[in-house]
């Protein structure tokens, strides 16, 4: 059975969340996933993702191969996106 879940894709709001989130952080949460030696390579694969059941917001990252990848929970950031979600099938 397939879940519900809101993502979001807009570039500019996900750019001010990384530029919070700031460099070690996010070179931390890399290397915590194993994805430090295949940093993401532009800001068109990334998206935030709300998960209904759960309740977590979550950064993920898109690779052109279509693999999709977990960053880091974002929960709590001042520039987590209110606008432009889409709801989505999982």
């Amino acid at each position: 059975m397939s879940k519900t879940v809101f993502r979001n894709y807009d570039v500019t709001s996900i750019k001010a969340l990384l530029k919070e989130i700031g460099k070690e952080r996010y070179e931390c949460a890399l290397k915590d996933n194993g994805l430090f030696e295949n940093k993401p390579i532009s800001m068109d694969g990334f998206f935030v993702e709300y998960e209904t059941d759960t309740h977590d917001v979550n950064l993920y990252y898109k690779y052109p191969s279509r693999v999709v990848c977990y960053i880091m929970p974002v929960l709590g950031f001042w520039n987590v996106p209110n606008d432009f979600w889409v709801r989505e099938r999982k």
